[in-house]
């Protein structure tokens, strides 16, 4: 378990790795041109593999965190609390992954389906939905019992975002052209997934030295500030560019995305 657990985590820190540069060539380009499709394509299946890995680690961590983290165990002064700490850690990871891919595919089904949602609805995608709600209320859970300002944060995230999506899912009838909005806003909060756990993994190294602790909580909460932040401009942009929710231009001319 302990060798699946290292090559698995190799492979998704190695395609993560490159999914936060290919993250803003679909973003900067040209909506619509050769660019921003082949560039869309390889993130999407990027984030997927790198989802997949990543539910893949916590999963085995879950399962048995002795064997993962043999070495650490026994050097552990409580190694009760240990596993406790090392599942909790897993389960709130766990639920990023689930939010990484369900945000993914999401917004890949809304570009292509636009406003018949009829992928959104099959029993894979449900499944999705499920995952994402589900443990986002135990990371809820975990941080209530813990008082862990990360877990309840993002917990709360998780289950709004899960909502959201079934809210359009479900929904009897939608806006003209929200779909655009849908398909923007879940690759971003795909991107602010990848760049939060980057962040949180790598960068809060890079601020510990200035900030002391304080740098774990902002290397978290940063990439989810700014990119909400981004998200506000981006769909103001486009609801402004292309007339989303039908309130002038013809479908026509959203269809270029």
């Amino acid at each position: 378990m302990q060798y699946i657990h290292q090559f698995s985590l190799f492979i998704h820190i190695i395609v993560g790795s490159c999914t936060l540069l290919l993250f803003w060539a679909p973003v900067l380009a040209k909506k619509g041109a050769k660019v921003h499709n082949l560039s869309g394509k390889a993130y999407v299946y990027g984030m997927q593999l790198v989802a997949f890995t990543g539910i893949l680690c916590c999963a085995l961590v879950l399962i048995d965190p002795v064997a993962i983290y043999q070495g650490a165990y026994e050097q552990a002064e409580n190694q009760t609390e240990f596993i406790q700490n090392a599942r909790g850690r897993a389960s709130f990871l766990l639920m990023l992954s689930f939010l990484v891919l369900t945000s993914v595919v999401y917004g890949t089904r809304v570009l292509r389906d636009k406003a018949s949602r009829q992928s959104l609805r099959r029993p894979d995608m449900l499944c999705n939905y499920v995952a994402l709600l589900c443990s986002a209320l135990y990371v809820a859970y975990l941080g209530y019992q813990s008082a862990q300002v990360l877990y309840s944060v993002f917990s709360v995230i998780g289950m709004l975002v899960a909502i959201k999506m079934m809210r359009y899912t479900f929904a009897p009838v939608v806006q003209p052209r929200q779909w655009v909005i849908e398909h923007l806003s879940a690759m971003i909060g795909s991107g602010i997934g990848v760049y939060t756990a980057f962040s949180a993994v790598g960068g809060r190294y890079l601020l510990v030295e200035i900030l002391g602790e304080q740098a774990i909580l902002m290397a978290w909460l940063a990439p989810s500030v700014v990119g909400t932040l981004a998200l506000v401009v981006a769909k103001r942009k486009y609801q402004q560019r292309y007339r989303v929710a039908g309130k002038g231009k013809p479908a026509a001319q959203a269809e270029a995305l």
